[in-house]
This record gives C-alpha cells, sequence and structure tokens, in this order.
C-alpha cells in the first residue's frame, strides 16, 4: 500500500510509506492537510545604555518561519520605563514601531524596567546597567600567518582592559573597520566590515588582558578600526549567545523556528530588554 499525504500551506511534500514487502495490495491513499500560519507574537527589542542616545523600543510580531516579508512592526502600543529610585516616563512613537525617551538617560549600576501595553496584553521586563569597563589601549603587531583571507602582510590587533575581579564579567565586542587608503581597500575584510562577537572573563577575571580583535582577518595600513567594549549582564550575554547559535549568526525571531532564545520579558513576548555600558576607542593602523 502506498500512503501519499499533500501538506499545503507555506510548504508542500509528500511522503510515501511503502508497504509492499508486507504483501499488501498495491493502493494509493490521498490525505490532504491544511497547514495552518504559526501564530503571531510580540517581539520586543529593547536598549538603554550608559551614552548620550535615548533608550530605544523596537516592537514588531513575528512572521511566519517561510515568510520573506519584512515582519509587521506594532504602532500605537502603550511603552513606559521608569527606575529603581521611582523615575517613570511614558516613551514617545518617533516613528512607526519605534519607542523612545526623552528624559531618563542610562546609569551605571540602576535597575531599570520596561512596560508595554499591547492592545489587553501586558508585558514586563528589567534589567540593570552594569558598571563600565574601560578600554586600557588597542595594540597591533605584524603578522605573517597565512590566511586565504588576506593578500598581503597584515597586522594583529588586540583590545586591551583590565576586567574587574569582584563579580563575574560579560563583554560584547563590536569592531568596526574602514579602509581610508583606497589603493589598500583590496586587503584584508571588505570595508567598514563589522565583527561582533561575545566574551567572558573565565579565563581572565581580575587581570589586565587582551582579546584578539581579527575575526575578519588581519588589519592593514591606512585601516581606521573603531572599537566598542560593551559591558553586559549575564543574561544579556545568555541571550545572544543562544540567539547567535541559534540563527546561525544572524537576527531572526520566528513563532515556528526549531527555537528560541530564552529572554527576560513575561508574557511570552520574543526579544529581550539589554542595558550597556560602552567604551570606544579608534586606531589607525600605520606600517610598522
Amino acid at each position: 500500500m502506498e500512503f501519499q499525504i499533500l501538506m499545503s500551506g507555506k510548504m508542500k511534500y509528500s511522503l510515501y510509506i511503502l508497504l509492499g514487502l508486507l504483501g499488501l495490495s498495491s493502493c494509493t491513499k490521498i490525505i490532504d492537510i491544511e497547514l495552518n500560519s504559526a501564530l503571531q507574537r510580540l517581539v520586543i527589542e529593547a536598549r538603554i545604555t550608559d551614552q548620550d542616545i535615548p533608550a530605544t523600543v523596537y516592537l514588531s510580531r513575528t512572521m511566519d518561519y517561510f515568510n520573506p516579508d519584512e515582519p509587521e512592526k506594532v504602532s500605537g502600543a502603550k511603552v513606559s520605563l521608569s527606575t529603581d529610585s521611582g523615575e517613570m516616563e511614558i516613551l514617545e512613537e518617533t516613528s512607526e514601531g519605534v519607542y523612545q525617551a526623552a528624559q531618563i538617560k542610562g546609569i551605571n549600576g540602576v535597575k531599570y524596567f520596561l512596560n508595554v501595553e499591547d492592545g489587553e496584553q501586558v508585558y514586563e521586563a528589567s534589567s540593570i546597567l552594569p558598571n563600565k569597563v574601560l578600554i586600557d589601549s588597542l595594540e597591533y603587531e605584524p603578522s605573517f600567518i597565512f590566511n586565504p583571507r588576506d593578500t598581503a602582510v597584515g597586522y594583529l590587533l588586540g583590545c586591551w582592559f583590565t576586567d574587574p575581579a569582584e563579580q563575574a564579567n560579560y563583554y560584547s565586542l563590536n569592531v568596526i573597520k574602514t579602509p581610508i587608503d583606497t589603493v589598500r581597500q583590496e586587503y584584508g575584510p571588505p570595508g567598514s566590515a563589522n565583527s561582533k562577537f561575545l566574551v567572558n572573563d573565565v579565563n581572565f577575571n581580575g587581570i589586565h588582558s587582551s582579546v584578539n580583535l581579527n575575526r575578519q582577518g588581519l588589519f592593514h595600513p591606512g585601516d581606521t578600526v573603531f572599537v566598542e567594549l560593551i559591558s553586559i549582564n549575564q543574561n544579556t550575554y545568555i541571550y545572544l549567545d543562544q540567539l547567535n547559535e541559534i540563527s546561525g549568526g544572524g537576527m531572526m525571531f520566528s513563532s515556528s523556528a526549531p527555537a528560541n532564545p530564552e529572554n527576560n520579558f513575561s508574557n511570552g513576548a520574543m526579544g529581550f530588554f539589554t542595558a550597556e555600558a560602552i567604551d570606544k576607542q579608534m586606531v589607525i593602523i600605520e606600517e610598522r
């Protein structure tokens, strides 16, 4: 006997189960199954930092796993931000699905509370803004290690800082490379290449150490490199690490995905509320 299962919706395929070896008569039965679209869920991407930029919240809804369209942005929600000292502000919707604070600023050591009202549903999260860890220096040295991405001798670049010893620390490093020598743009990573990765202090707790920044290859004379050392809390680190693993390095929210990362929102919302302390430095690679 042969069963042919036809599935309609975003995905169609046929599954055949052959039972001829059991001596059954040959026949075909067709079973139609209608696949429902994935249930939409609210996605909240919220960020507050100790920089001179407003706290910002992006609201959208999940899309079907196989839907190539852009996620639906959510307007008209009531979004409020408050602190553990009693400050409270209703965020303004500055563009479709984007809400920003005008008064509350990010301060190290303060705990922030986010409240989102979408229709009759209420979603809540909180996050503590860590203390800032300063970059001591950005140092580079020549490297003769062969790398298929590199076409000339380049430089290894390290970010030096002193990790606080009193607690476990978690970091996200953002590296932006912009070649300023047009002749040398063929070398190393593409122009204006971004590299963002996570590290924790399990191997260098409390010591002065360096993190290698050559995730996209060697650097070359003429490269201008901007580095952000972003201090984050443990929950943010776990969330970003899981998100990176699930999405293969990209950002994707889908209620029909195999799994979604653990977050800090109540009531089944997706996304995350992160509080970040950021230090920045820039270096121009010169020939040595």
